[in-house]
């Protein structure tokens, strides 16, 4: 099973080039807070009422070909939505660095099955759906001085109007040495790897998705655009898509 994807990598002076990138693995980050202990806490609380929760910051995999950089996504049904995160790409001895999105099936947040249990945050919701990733990254090299600086936004439809979803700076999540230090082996030539994300601002309006317990009547996005913005080298990437449902407005995607 191969993916091969193009990206424009731009260096410090603007200069571009394409790179062809055979994506060998897929990873993602979850609950990346630089407050560990309190995400910790957080999670406790699921753990107490007999749900079965990984341990944070945790990696998880993602098949390959569900990695596009493509401008629209086919999901089954319409409770979807995507988070902003920075995307590392290692390539040839290299790391370059991009902006994406891990798009998820909120219905699949809370799992129960007769084999497994109660399961909170299974990564089987993060394989229902396709991860995006921006055409253009820059070189990690380029960054790493001023990591913490970066800054990530994401927007969303609602109604007609482009409205601000997330809007974070890289500070608040475990930087990418600390995965480095934690798997060494995402190192390897062909990985990718989704690197977090932060909450929603708080003026997403109430009927929209942003991580409420219940689903029932609420909005989702049918778009979804991500921003990675470097203040230092005044430089920035971007890139939005759409989301195709293959079942109609109000299916619980049974």
């Amino acid at each position: 099973m191969k993916n091969r994807l193009e990206f424009e990598i731009t260096e410090k002076d603007g200069a571009s080039s394409t790179r062809s990138v055979s994506v060998e693995r897929l990873y993602l980050c979850r609950n990346t807070s630089r407050d560990i202990e309190g995400t910790r806490s957080s999670l406790d609380v699921f753990r107490t009422s007999g749900y079965s929760v990984h341990g944070n910051p945790n990696v998880c995999r993602k098949s390959r070909y569900l990695l596009t950089n493509e401008e629209e996504i086919e999901v089954q049904g319409p409770q979807t939505s995507g988070e902003v995160e920075y995307v590392a790409i290692f390539d040839a001895g290299s790391i370059f660095v991009s902006v994406g999105s891990d798009h998820n099936d909120r219905t699949l947040l809370e799992l129960w099955t007769a084999a497994l249990g109660k399961v909170y945050d299974s990564a089987k919701s993060k394989q229902m759906c396709p991860a995006v990733v921006a055409h253009e990254a820059w070189r990690y090299e380029d960054v790493r001085d001023h990591w913490d600086q970066l800054h990530l936004k994401s927007f969303v439809t609602v109604a007609g109007s482009k409205i601000l979803f997330q809007d974070f700076k890289l500070a608040e999540l475990v930087d990418l040495e600390y995965h480095l230090r934690a798997h060494p082996s995402l190192q390897r030539d062909g990985t990718v790897l989704f690197g977090g994300s932060s909450g929603m601002v708080p003026t997403v309006p109430e009927a929209v998705f942003q991580g409420q317990p219940s689903l029932r009547g609420l909005m989702f996005p049918e778009d979804f655009a991500v921003e990675l913005h470097d203040p230092i080298l005044k430089r920035k990437i971007s890139h939005s898509y759409g989301i195709l449902s293959l079942e109609e407005a109000g299916s619980l995607s049974l």
